[in-house]
């Protein structure tokens, strides 16, 4: 069975942007411009040969359309090299709604001036300004295109015969067919601008996203790093404060983790910590809270912990995983550590003397430690 390729539009766009960095918000932009120009060149040239072989022109009428075509064909490719070389989209844009524009009032001076069905279409100068540019710009063509009406108002009242060179045309096809393709166009810009805002919409979400997470995470282990986590404790102090609750403060200190880093290499102590701090937030309960505040230093909070004895069944949780092999890809690798807590608001009933009390009583615990060893 035959496959078709989906036909990608962005493979016309692309080659015509400018190869300056910028990122995915700059893209976007760009490629609503040139795909702006390219469908409204793609959009007259079918008007211009379906106008040329069925409507009876003439041979005026003919080279009307030809010039037409000629100017704003000029303006397009213009605009296009703007985009590319210079990288000025807002010069692009208003290149492109000058030639535009300059071509509809060449039309309607030549077919009628006011009356002609080709003034209608300048109702789309600043609905393409504002929607691709800004609402300031969409006021300063609005206020041009005004002017070119008033100047194709005026001209017949100061003696400026307004010619016909397309008398043959049908009057009421004609204006209904300016009045469709007007809105159509409006449409399709609108639609295709909501598209390309939605589009920046997500990036943006996403871009602030990724900077939250980078700003707030350990770069090595994934895990929240000190500044996020001092900001997360001091809030659950205050949640506890408000709401009469209590939680315990676990402080880990990797024992002998520099003698391993030293000896293997860093890359050995990268993956220590990457397996160990993988386990310990897969451990934890989704209410609690790990993070990493120094080389070897870890903490948790865990809530709902009341007293002692809650402390020490977590600790006892913390020992289960220590004493479970780490599998690197040199071999296994099994970590001791030194245990402190606190508890809130018990042992403290603020964030950094909760803290210290925690560090206070993991450095116990590492004197301990070493006491037992030593025996």
């Amino acid at each position: 069975m035959t496959k078709f390729r989906r036909f990608n539009f962005l493979s016309l766009i692309d080659p015509l942007l400018s190869k300056a960095e910028g990122g995915e918000a700059r893209l976007i932009r760009h490629r609503f411009v040139a795909s702006l120009i390219l469908s409204v060149m793609f959009y007259i040239s079918v008007l211009a040969i379906v106008a040329s072989f069925f409507l009876p022109l003439g041979e005026q009428g003919l080279n009307i359309v030809r010039a037409f075509f000629i100017v704003y064909g000029l303006g397009a490719l213009l605009s296009i090299y703007i985009l590319r070389a210079l990288d000025r989209r807002v010069f692009a844009i208003n290149t492109f709604i000058a030639f535009l524009g300059l071509a509809i009032l060449y039309l309607a001076l030549m077919t009628g001036g006011i009356l002609s069905p080709a003034s209608i279409c300048l109702i789309i100068i600043p609905a393409v300004a504002t929607l691709s540019i800004d609402s300031r710009a969409g006021v300063i063509w609005g206020g041009l295109a005004c002017l070119f009406w008033t100047l194709l108002f005026v001209m017949p009242y100061i003696g400026v015969e307004m010619p016909q060179l397309m008398p043959e045309v049908d009057d009421h096809m004609a204006f209904y067919f300016c009045i469709i393709t007007t809105h159509t166009f409006i449409a399709f810009v609108a639609l295709y601008y909501e598209s390309t805002s939605k589009a920046l919409r997500l990036n943006l979400l996403k871009e602030k996203r990724e900077y939250f997470y980078l700003a707030n995470h350990d770069a090595h282990t994934g895990t929240i790093n000190r500044r996020h986590f001092l900001e997360i404790l001091e809030q659950e102090v205050a949640r506890c404060e408000s709401s009469d609750d209590s939680f315990c403060l676990f402080f880990i200190d990797l024992n002998d983790f520099k003698k391993a880093n030293d000896e293997f290499g860093h890359d050995y102590g990268d993956q220590i910590l990457e397996v160990f701090s993988r386990r310990l937030r897969h451990r934890v309960r989704a209410v609690d809270t790990v993070a990493r505040i120094g080389g070897d230093e870890f903490c948790v909070i865990s809530r709902d912990m009341k007293n002692e004895a809650d402390a020490k069944r977590g600790e006892q949780r913390f020992d289960l995983i220590l004493q479970e092999p780490l599998v690197l890809a040199e071999g296994s690798y099994t970590l001791k550590a030194s245990i402190g807590w606190a508890i809130y608001p018990v042992d403290a009933k603020d964030s950094k003397t909760l803290l210290k009390f925690a560090d206070q009583s993991m450095y116990e615990a590492k004197r301990r430690n070493k006491a037992a060893t030593a025996l």
